[in-house]
This record gives C-alpha cells, structure tokens and sequence, in this order.
C-alpha cells in the first residue's frame, strides 16, 4: 500500500512432505526407476510438451493409476522429486 504498511499476508504454505514417511520414499523410487528408463524418460517429455502435463499433474496422474498410498500429499511430493532429479520441469 501507498502508505507504507505491509500488505495482504500471503497464502499459507502447502505442508511439507515428511521425506522420511514410507509413501515419500515408494513415490520417489518407484517413478525416479520407472522413468529413468529412457523409453519411459522420452514418453513422459513428449508428453509434458505437448499434452500440457506439469510434474504435478503428471505424479497424479501416476498415482490415480493404482490403490491410493497411505499419505497421497507424501507420495506425490516423493514423485515430483524424482521428476525434478530426472530433470523435468515445472
């Protein structure tokens, strides 16, 4: 604002993943294993160049493909991780 007070506070944060809970580290090893197959690695970047997929929504869509973990937010977070380590973007 003009008159120098702090604005709006901004939007809570999404809670952190525990790294350490079991659905964290299968979301993380399962996709970082399964894509970095290169076949695998190519049709998920073809994919996410022209399907409009982001890593989020990618990790959801691999995580709807099965029974639900025990912590969906860990899992995803897991999932998302490895795609960042295998070098997709957003």
């Amino acid at each position: 604002p003009a008159n120098g007070a702090p604005g709006p506070a901004a939007a809570p944060a999404l809670p952190p993943a525990n790294v350490n809970s079991p659905s964290y580290k299968d979301g993380y090893k399962s996709e970082h294993d399964y894509f970095a197959v290169p076949q695998n690695h190519s049709f998920l970047a073809s994919e996410m160049k022209g399907g409009g997929y982001t890593v989020v929504t990618a990790c959801q869509t691999e995580m709807s493909g099965g029974a639900p973990p025990p912590s969906p937010n860990d899992w995803i977070a897991g999932c998302v991780a490895a795609l960042h380590d295998l070098g997709f973007k957003p």
